[in-house]
């Protein structure tokens, strides 16, 4: 089977799930015999980009077809990776396109290399590295009972925040034993990890590198943590707020641009100050954030974690050095000058976080946006002024027509379709606050 890496020799595989990244981040797609993997046409319905996180469809056809269509599979054979928690399986990530040949436009592959291809036409990479921050709980079959940290081999349930402490985290060494062997095999390399604030609540570190790879990476290691969890016997959760009177779970985005021919970080200036460029790319970020934050704080779950803006940000300021500023510019030389977004949750569509944050950037520098001045003091007793609602957030997404032309309008018609009707489904359940307070009360 030509086109397939010289290694599966040495592999007992016989089938491939080929992965496709829908709009919420979560996989879709289908297992195919391995011949089928280069030697066989791969098809799935379209219609899978218009199901939102309660399995409902999307019935506007004119964003989605009403003949339900098929679109091809492209397996990208740089993602081929050997499967570790299955026997004689691999895994392939897979681009997206109509049967006309044509790139689909709303596959979160696709958006993201179309910004991507945005700064490739003016000479630029954008280099990213992410931060990802997810809860251990107790595995929990009955969905109106309260998440647990899951207790450690001790047999103890963490009951307080023991951040950075090394011993709270030898408490999951099964889980890390599983994490680490699983990450080696899917060829992800690990830069740290803490126990972070949260009961339970780790952080992992990843190195910088393109935008495209780095998304493929975090969508495969979310993956691959909560199959590394089952096996240890709890759960791993990326949800923003998992837990009452816990830390919200962040990802954080540090992202540059260098130049294609010389490969030199263009944020950085002359005797470490930081160039025009930079701030036009903070300008922009700074303008458009608030207009993309469906996309960085992406369900209803999201805007728990900014209420109680604990290590949280609550605004669009900036800062060096200062993890109180939506973006932080951490102190460094002049190759490793960048911006890290804080305000992304780790419920994220890392493909879509990327895209948006990228988008936001590309449209400072061509607008050659400037931003506000530093913040040195505490930016929690400044304004909030991003959105704090999904639906607040939506509408402003809407209203966007620079972002909503960058990332195309059909794709951003679906979102804010299964987005809109996820709230719907939210509104309708009474929660368990309600019945405490109201029920005999009013």
């Amino acid at each position: 089977m030509s086109g397939l890496p010289a290694w599966l020799n040495h592999q007992d595989i016989k089938f491939v799930e080929c992965v496709v990244p829908d709009l919420n981040g979560t996989g879709k797609g289908k297992v195919v015999p391995l011949s089928d993997l280069t030697g066989g046409e791969i098809r799935i319905a379209e219609a899978i980009f218009g199901q939102d996180v309660v399995g409902a469809w999307c019935e506007d056809h004119d964003l989605v077809d009403v003949a339900d269509v098929d679109m091809l599979l492209t397996p990208d054979l740089e993602t081929l990776r050997v499967q570790p928690w299955s026997n004689g399986i691999a895994q392939c990530l897979c681009d997206c396109g109509t049967l006309d040949g044509e790139s689909l436009s709303i596959a979160p592959r696709t958006v993201l290399r179309g910004l991507l291809a945005k700064y490739e036409a003016l000479g630029l990479k954008p280099i990213v590295a992410q931060e990802a921050e997810f809860y251990l709980v107790a595995r929990n079959p009955n969905p109106d009972a309260p998440l647990q940290a899951a207790a450690g081999v001790s047999g103890r349930t963490p009951r307080s925040p023991r951040s950075f402490q090394v011993e709270a985290m030898s408490e999951y060494a099964p889980f890390m034993e599983r994490l680490y062997r699983y990450c080696e095999a899917q060829q992800i390399e690990l830069k740290g990890t803490v126990q972070e604030m949260g009961e339970g609540q780790l952080e992992v570190n990843f190195n910088h590198g393109d935008a495209l790879s780095k998304a493929d990476e975090m969508f495969t290691f979310k993956r691959l943590v909560r199959q590394a969890a089952q096996s240890a016997g709890y759960l791993g959760t990326f949800m923003a707020k998992p837990m009452t009177g816990s830390s919200g779970s962040a990802m954080h985005l540090h992202q540059s641009l260098v130049e294609l021919e010389s490969g030199l970080n263009i944020f950085a200036g002359e005797d470490s100050a930081f160039s025009k460029r930079f701030y036009h790319y903070l300008g922009g970020l700074q303008k458009y954030t608030p207009a993309a934050m469906s996309f960085l704080a992406p369900n209803v779950n999201s805007y728990r974690r900014f209420e109680s803006a604990d290590s949280c940000p609550t605004n669009v300021q900036w800062g060096v050095d200062n993890r109180t500023t939506g973006f932080r510019v951490p102190k460094s030389a002049p190759p490793g000058t960048r911006v890290e977004n804080r305000i992304p949750g780790s419920d994220n569509n890392p493909y879509l976080a990327i895209a948006v944050s990228l988008a936001c950037g590309y449209l400072g520098l061509m607008e050659q946006l400037e931003p506000s001045d530093p913040v040195t003091e505490s930016a929690w007793d400044l304004e909030y002024t991003i959105p704090r609602t999904l639906r607040e957030s939506l509408d402003a997404l809407e209203k966007c027509d620079p972002l909503i032309e960058l990332l195309g309008e059909r794709f951003i018609g679906i979102y804010l379709d299964i987005k809109r009707r996820e709230i719907e489904s939210f509104s309708e359940v009474v929660t368990a606050w309600e019945r405490e307070h109201l029920l005999l009360t009013v």
